[in-house]
């Protein structure tokens, strides 16, 4: 059908309660190629994860589903850069499976059965992006998903590395190299760098910067200060040049070096 992709998509309600393929159209010119959503059952029951599969169908939000272990262990490349987690509340393998997708630098989207409002507040500040009950209206959970969904991906920095002087940056694997060598940077250290690297020579404010973070609490613009000091160290004694220069009442610039 022209002016339409096929995308396969993984519905629900076989004959035997388990999991079947079918297609949906999608214009093209209404969404853009992304990579699917990574579904995560983990500890929900099996009707929660039937009631999500259709309401991804309804929104036409392409998604594979797999184990905790299958996404780990997939090539960060090729990774889901949104994943939706399915639990049953706040227990132990629920931080822990929030902990080991937090450490992979992937957002974080909940469904949850049984979550009183403190489980919220600790879901949320260990890092996940947004939560929404299972008992929510499909079409509230719908409307939630495809707004992160699309937020997610207009914030995805490019997957080109960067390269300055020594310094490479590789948004790819979220990995900081100075001549080969592998700079250990945290996560919003890494954010910081990719940030001032879209806009060389330009300066942003820690106002901005703490805006464009997007993190789940945002990182208040005096605390900038604190991640950029500890990235320039890091890089510096690495063998790499000052690339982070302060500029007096604004913020911070990414110095190209000549």
């Amino acid at each position: 059908m022209q002016g339409f992709r096929k995308t396969m998509v993984k519905a629900c309600s076989t004959g035997n309660g388990g999991l079947r393929e079918t297609s949906a159209h999608v214009d093209k010119h209404e969404e853009p190629l992304m990579r699917p959503i990574a579904v995560l059952p983990a500890t929900a029951g099996h009707a929660t994860a039937q009631a999500l599969f259709q309401v991804l169908v309804h929104q036409r939000l392409d998604y594979d589903v797999m184990s905790t272990d299958e996404f780990v262990r997939s090539s960060p490349i090729e990774r889901a850069s949104l994943v939706v987690a399915l639990v049953r509340g706040l227990d132990v393998p629920t931080v822990e499976l929030v902990r080991t997708l937090r450490e992979l630098l992937v957002p974080v989207f909940v469904v949850a059965e049984e979550l009183s409002e403190a489980d919220e507040v600790t879901l949320l500040h260990s890092g996940v992006y947004d939560i929404v009950r299972a008992t929510a209206s499909p079409r509230l959970i719908g409307a939630r998903l495809r707004t992160m969904f699309h937020h997610v991906h207009e914030r995805e920095p490019s997957r080109t590395p960067y390269q300055f002087a020594n310094v490479t940056v590789r948004p790819d694997h979220y990995e900081v190299h100075v001549d080969n060598e592998r700079v250990p940077v945290t996560r919003t250290e890494f954010r910081l760098l990719v940030l001032l690297a879209q806009h060389p020579d330009r300066a942003v404010s820690k106002e901005v910067l703490s805006d464009l973070l997007n993190e789940s609490r945002r990182v208040a613009p005096h605390a900038i200060e604190s991640h950029v000091s500890r990235l320039r160290t890091k890089i510096i004694a690495a063998g790499g040049p000052r690339l982070i220069e302060s500029v007096r009442g604004v913020g911070y610039r990414l110095h190209v070096p000549s």
